[in-house]
């Protein structure tokens, strides 16, 4: 009885920091029915507290709730829902950022299905170490480095011919790579960083590879957004460059938001080329993004490192989202998703008017000529 006592409490104080982590940072929110299952649970074992003896069958029954509730907390909200398996036999994908974290997962498990990969990251060094890394544990040998750096529109703009002189089809387009950071800093083009290299650059690469993705018989576009995204509420149009105000969290969490608006407009342009274009929320992820945090914040991850698993997804767990989005033969488009399951975001986010003016911008400071 007394280490079923202890590990109930164990494993409601493991629920409610998970679920206490998950709502600060919007990834789950107050409807949730494991908040529910929680609450109630904690409820009963605190009546129960208060005079056990007449109730001991009640509390083992409460106790083994709050130990059923550490596991399914868990699988549910941490390990998220694995992405069921297809043949991507003949099948070409671009993963911006894979030579690590997500990008390098969502690689890995488009090649093992059988896609052709084309690596597309800075540093050669890092890909081609990437490559070898997902080749031995795939047995895939179509795996391809090509240089791209989504803080420059030139080579945005080079990777796009370069990968045109391959004469590959395009199927998968995988939109990962961005950044965090808590200082402002700008791009080789002069924009803020992060809304250059979270949104501009992959609004840049995508409308030069639309040509190509047309031609597929079934293409997918995955923009990799985020639930930090229902923390702000809008764009700062008159201050995309964050020279007036800057704060690091603010600013990651409007070009999340420029992600999905990103998703919308393209679902709305080009639903009627058969293009499946969805933003996807992958989990909370122990990443490199991290590195780039403010450093009381990193010193804290740091700190906390031991439990970090226990409360964040690791980087294979945070594909299944990006590859369920990239491979579910019954999946629409225009949609956000999270933990594998296509989900509503708030209202006043779904604001097709903010993602029309963010295409015009976009289309403005990329000199993108939309068609």
């Amino acid at each position: 009885m007394l280490f079923v006592g202890i590990a109930s409490i164990v494993s409601a104080v493991y629920v409610t920091i998970v679920l206490a982590f998950r709502i600060i940072l919007r990834d789950i929110d107050l409807k949730h029915d494991l908040v529910y299952r929680h609450a109630g649970t904690a409820v009963g074992c605190l009546w129960l507290s208060m005079d056990p003896s007449n109730y001991a069958w009640f509390q083992w029954i409460m106790e083994a709730v709050a130990i059923a509730n550490a596991f399914s907390c868990h699988s549910m909200i941490v390990a998220g829902t694995k992405f069921t398996p297809v043949s991507l036999d003949g099948k070409v994908a671009i993963v911006t950022g894979a030579n690590s974290g997500i990008g390098l997962e969502t690689a890995r498990e488009l090649a093992r299905m059988g896609a052709q990969v084309i690596f597309a990251c800075r540093s050669q060094k890092r890909a081609e170490a990437a490559i070898e890394d997902v080749a031995k544990s795939t047995g895939s040998t179509k795996l391809l480095f090509l240089e791209l750096d989504l803080a420059s529109s030139k080579s945005i703009r080079a990777f796009a011919d370069e990968f045109k002189k391959t004469k590959l089809p395009l199927d998968i387009l995988v939109n990962n790579a961005g950044i965090h950071y808590y200082q402002r800093e700008t791009t080789v083009d002069g924009h803020e960083s992060m809304f250059g290299i979270n949104h501009l650059g992959p609004f840049l690469l995508t409308s030069l590879l639309l040509p190509t993705l047309f031609k597929s018989k079934a293409p997918r576009i995955v923009n990799i957004g985020s639930c930090m995204m229902k923390v702000t509420t809008s764009i700062p149009f008159d201050d995309l460059m964050s020279k007036k105000n800057f704060n690091g969290i603010t600013t990651y969490c409007w070009t999340k938001l420029a992600n999905y608006l990103f998703t919308l407009e393209l679902h709305r342009r080009y639903a009627e080329k058969n293009v499946v274009v969805n933003c996807v929320h992958p989990g909370l992820v122990i990443s490199q993004i991290q590195d780039n945090m403010h450093p009381a914040l990193a010193a804290l991850a740091k700190w906390a490192h031991i439990l970090r698993p226990l409360v964040q997804q690791t980087g294979s767990q945070g594909a299944y989202s990006p590859v369920f989005a990239a491979t579910s033969p019954t999946l629409t488009g225009g949609n956000y998703i999270e933990r594998g399951e296509v989900f509503e975001p708030p209202a006043h986010l779904k604001n097709e008017k903010m993602a029309k003016r963010l295409w015009e911008m976009s289309c403005n400071l990329t000199g993108w000529k939309s068609k």
